[in-house]
């Protein structure tokens, strides 16, 4: 059913026709901003313009809806004539047409019984984002621990549903620990060793003393020596993930189910040990700095907690440590690298298969500048690639490429075809939050 009458249509600002890329005979669907007696603001192909209503029926169907459909019926420079489609069901059907309807989340909400209110459209839409289906049973364990968190608002939303895509536990705490802004677990180990180490040089009391110069100890034997022996370096990162990757909860549990023996304290229980002395000899600030450290391995450690397989996404576990070359060891300096390592590709398997799987290393070589190498092992082969910002950084690497390839076959591997490439490498770890687009809206197919 069409209405008598053209709309004539005067955009504002007068764009000319070819920035609306519209042509004579095209459907439009156009966005009803307001209606006030004989005009209408509305918004086609994200213009606004101003239309002359030419009937009160036009004005009190425009009022009810928030999008409408028209017919190009008449085009210039200045003036677009449309003719105004009140029932689009009734025009004959066009074979592979496809129109735009109301928003896919509030349909999905009316579907599913659920009251059309801010919140829930707010995270139907964030779910929606991250390619969830909205149920009402997921939508309330979102909303739950939102609720548990805070005031929230669409970044909260987000963030949730990113949580949940990703197989992590979803609660007030969950979320709490995912939007802090940590440090790569090098540099926050770096600055607690240089405090540790500043403070070990003052006139503390003898027993705290000798507790701070044990965990320094401890932090100092993390630090991987870049030019040392394969075994060796092989020992430092056992250390390192053993120590970084086992979180208080899990030790203190290990160490409780052991009731014939004392709790001993080592690794991370014994630097929150630390801090609770600090904080009783009045040592607030290096208390504040441990307890920061030990929120960021906290939530690294959070990240790799992957309870609920996701089907169709790659498994992995990633660790933060710190690297030194002879050079910067000279010079007190370190480097802040990470580590990642695919698991089988096995929905009931967590382990990693030495003959098959993936690892990337980063190494910030320098502030804002990364190296990543990219190892792919397939039995015996191993496809490796190099990513570096700096061409020079590429150029030592294809000069180091024939040592490499040596060295492998000494230990039985085949290197294929070997890539070296400029370019920034892609962050490690954290959470993959949405790109912000407009809201999907739900499609009619007429066939």
């Amino acid at each position: 059913m069409t209405f008598p009458g053209p709309l004539s249509v005067s955009p504002l600002n007068a764009p000319t026709t070819p920035d609306l890329g519209l042509r004579p005979f095209q459907r439009v669907t156009a966005q009803v901003l307001t209606v006030n007696g004989p005009t209408a603001v509305l918004t086609i192909e994200g213009y606004p313009v101003v239309v002359q209503l030419t009937s009160a029926d036009q004005a009190t169907a425009l009022l009810s809806q928030r999008t409408a459909q028209f017919i190009v019926t008449q085009l210039t420079d200045q003036v677009i004539t449309l003719k105004f489609v009140k029932n689009e069901q009734s025009q004959p059907a066009l074979t592979g047409t496809v129109f735009n309807g109301p928003e896919l989340a509030v349909s999905l909400l009316q579907q599913n019984n659920i009251p059309m209110s801010v919140n829930n459209l707010m995270m139907a839409r964030s779910i929606l984002k991250q390619h969830l289906p909205v149920t009402p049973g997921l939508l309330k364990e979102l909303l739950g621990a939102l609720s548990d968190f805070g005031p929230w608002g669409e970044p909260e939303a987000e963030l949730a549903a990113a949580l949940k895509a990703a197989g992590l536990p979803v609660t007030a705490q969950s979320l709490a620990l995912a939007s802090r802004q940590a440090a790569q677990t090098g540099d926050s180990l770096a600055n607690l060793i240089a405090l540790l180490t500043q403070a070990s040089q003052q006139k503390l009391p003898a027993d705290l003393l000798k507790q701070l110069n044990s965990n320094l100890e401890s932090l100092n034997a993390l630090v991987v020596q870049g030019d040392g022996k394969a075994p060796e370096l092989a020992k430092q990162l056992k250390a390192a993930a053993e120590m970084l990757g086992k979180s208080m909860e899990s030790s203190l549990l290990e160490q409780s189910q052991n009731s014939g023996q004392p709790l001993a304290e080592k690794g991370l229980v014994s630097l929150l040990r630390l801090q609770q002395t600090l904080e009783q000899s009045g040592e607030k600030s290096l208390a504040r700095a441990i307890n920061e450290f030990l929120t960021d391995i906290r939530q690294s450690q959070f990240m790799n907690i992957k309870p609920d397989p996701v089907p169709g996404r790659g498994e992995w576990s990633e660790i933060g440590f710190m690297l030194q070359s002879a050079q910067q060891k000279a010079d007190e300096k370190f480097s802040s690298a990470r580590l990642r390592i695919a698991h089988e590709a096995k929905s009931d398997s967590r382990n990693i298969n030495p003959a098959y799987t993936r690892l990337i290393l980063q190494v910030d070589l320098k502030p804002g500048e990364t190296v990543e190498v990219d190892l792919s092992l397939v039995g015996k082969q191993i496809r490796t690639s190099l990513i570096a910002p700096n061409p020079e950084w590429c150029k030592q690497a294809q000069n180091e490429l024939p040592s490499l390839e040596q060295a492998l076959q000494a230990l039985g591997f085949i290197l294929k075809e070997p890539q070296i490439g400029v370019g920034n490498p892609r962050p490690i770890g954290g959470i993959t939050l949405a790109a912000g687009s407009a809201p999907p809206t739900t499609v009619n197919i007429e066939v």
